[in-house]
C-alpha cells in the first residue's frame, strides 16, 4: 500500500499545484501528501488508536463513510474501519452515530445530515451544557 500511495501522488505532481488555488489540494509536496496519509493509515490501525481511545472519557460519535477512499484499492479501508468496533466495544463513551454510504472526502458535503444527528445526540447526551 505504502509504494502505491507514493506512485499515486508521483503520478499526480504535475496537476497539484494547479490545484492548490482553488482549495482542492494542500500546500504540499506529492511525497509529503504521500507520506501524511501513509501515517494516517499507521495511525489508523488498532493497535495505535485502541490505546488512545480507551481513555476517552467524553461522549463521542463517528459518522464512517462506507465508500472507498482516492488511492485504496479492495478491502483496505473496510479492514481500518473494522477496527472501530472493537474499540466501541471496549468504551462506552464512544459509539458509531450513522454509517454513510459516501467516501471520508464526502461526508460533509453529501452526508451533512448524518454528521448534524451525531453532533445533537452528543449535545443531548450532555446535556448542552458545552
Amino acid at each position: 500500500m505504502e509504494l502505491r500511495l507514493r506512485k499515486l501522488f508521483r503520478r499526480m505532481s504535475w496537476f497539484l499545484p494547479l490545484l492548490r488555488p482553488t482549495g482542492l489540494a494542500p500546500r504540499m509536496t506529492a511525497g509529503q501528501q504521500a507520506e501524511s496519509n501513509i501515517e494516517l493509515g499507521k495511525l489508523s490501525r488498532e493497535r495505535e488508536l485502541r490505546p488512545v481511545l480507551d481513555d476517552v472519557t467524553v461522549p463521542i460519535r463517528y459518522v464512517v463513510a462506507s465508500g472507498t477512499s482516492f488511492g485504496s484499492r479492495g478491502d483496505e479501508q473496510e479492514r481500518i474501519r473494522a477496527g472501530l468496533d472493537t474499540v466501541t466495544a471496549h468504551n462506552p463513551n464512544i459509539r458509531i452515530g450513522a454509517k454513510v454510504c459516501g467516501n471520508h472526502g464526502a461526508i460533509l458535503k453529501r452526508d451533512y445530515p448524518a454528521v448534524a444527528e451525531a453532533v445533537r445526540v452528543v449535545a443531548a447526551r450532555d446535556g448542552g451544557s458545552r
